[in-house]
């Protein structure tokens, strides 16, 4: 199972880089360039940069606490390879799992280091897939709502067609333009389901009390197949609800340009004020956990970590009355906006930004009547997120 876990993220990883790169490509070879098109510069640069140097903190920590290990060279590997970091973390992994039979100690830094791979791994997606994701959404959807409505309901819908008319040209809505989204967003979601998974993986050899509830629902389904609902229904759950904020994310930007600013910026302050009340409840705030919460912000916009122990069901239920909230918020101001305008998306879009979060919503919720491990419910400090025994994979630094 590790094996294939580290096979798709690699994979993943390598396709990611070739996809981002033909769509700057592509952006930079139209003529007629899309509005703002060097953001997907920016967005491509940006977050594999800023886990380069969120790896060199780790690569610190770890410096100090075994003495020096791989001493200048690892210095070097790691900002050379400062743009690929995620690479380094999976050839550490590889090395720590082949040792794992010979010394166990090696399978929990094999799990560690799989931790803080799918950590860089969410600071790359969610910091630049989603807003690139965003971006191509705007650009390719609601900005080509003719060649939509050419492509859905015939040639004789273009402008000055009649019934018999022949569009001359080929459609740009193409098998390409559909992949790359859907790619996108499947590895958004893959990199949050992975991120989960080893997470809960190396909590429970920290805290083994943590899982004796789930042995009796071992004992009623095998291995496999326990592990096999709970990633497919992760797995759906963040696909359809990360799709829903890339949708409404998109929306406003399509219909208001940068007044989406002033959603996502509102939201991620929320963010991080949330995520600092974490912080304070488990080791105090110091400014390397201040800028950790300013990044996971960000991540939270798309999607909701979770790298606390004990009940959490409070927490994401919040979290989800807030999606919702704002996906109602994104689909007024997109009626507002194209109310008698006639456009192909007018009436659906809203309509399919709210289908899309329910999925998502009802994907999570078999997750938690079905596929949970334990027996999930609401504690009385669930909706502040502020566990008693909460353990940060993210910043365990006490001397910064």
């Amino acid at each position: 199972m590790d094996g294939v876990w580290m096979g798709l993220v690699l994979v993943s990883y390598l396709m990611g880089y070739a996809v981002q790169i033909s769509i700057i490509a592509e952006r930079y070879s139209l003529e007629e360039p899309p509005t703002n098109r060097s953001l997907y510069i920016v967005f491509f640069l940006l977050p594999h940069l800023l886990a380069g140097l969120k790896n060199l903190q780790y690569h610190h920590r770890e410096a100090e606490e075994e003495e020096g290990e791989e001493g200048m060279t690892g210095w070097l590997l790691h900002i050379l390879l400062l743009p690929f970091s995620p690479l380094i973390r999976l050839g550490r992994a590889l090395k720590f799992g082949l040792r794992e039979k010979e010394n166990w100690e090696d399978g929990i830094r094999f799990l560690d280091e799989m931790v803080t791979l799918g950590m860089l791994r969410l600071f790359e997606v969610f910091l630049g897939d989603a807003p690139t994701l965003t971006m191509l959404v705007r650009d390719d959807v609601w900005g080509r709502s003719a060649d939509w409505a050419v492509q859905t309901n015939g040639p004789q819908m273009g402008t000055g067609c009649g019934p018999m008319c022949a569009v001359g040209q080929e459609s740009p809505i193409s098998f390409w333009t559909v992949f790359r989204m859907l790619f996108i967003v499947s590895r958004m979601a893959l990199s949050m389901t992975f991120y989960l998974v080893m997470v809960k993986r190396l909590q429970r050899l920290g805290a083994p009390a943590q899982i004796q509830h789930c042995r009796r629902g071992k004992r009623k389904q095998g291995p496999a197949l326990t592990r096999a609902s709970r990633f497919s229904s992760l797995y759906s759950a963040h696909f359809f609800f990360i799709g829903s904020r890339i949708m409404g994310y998109s929306m406003v930007s399509a219909a208001w340009g940068p007044w989406v600013y002033l959603i996502v910026g509102g939201h991620w302050l929320l963010n991080i004020g949330w995520h600092l009340i974490t912080v304070v409840n488990s080791k105090g705030i110091s400014p390397t956990r201040s800028v950790s919460s300013l990044v996971m912000g960000g991540v939270w916009l798309i999607s909701l970590t979770n790298e606390q122990g004990g009940r959490q069901l409070g927490r994401f239920i919040l979290y989800y009355a807030l999606a919702f909230t704002e996906s109602v918020v994104c689909g007024f101001l997109w009626n507002m906006a194209m109310a008698g305008s006639g456009d192909f998306f007018a009436v659906k879009a809203p309509w399919a930004l709210l289908t899309v979060f329910m999925i998502g919503i009802l994907a999570h919720m078999i997750y938690y009547a079905v596929c949970h491990p334990g027996s999930p419910s609401i504690s009385s400090r669930g909706f502040l997120c502020c566990s008693g025994n909460r353990w940060d994979p993210v910043d365990e630094d006490d001397r910064a």
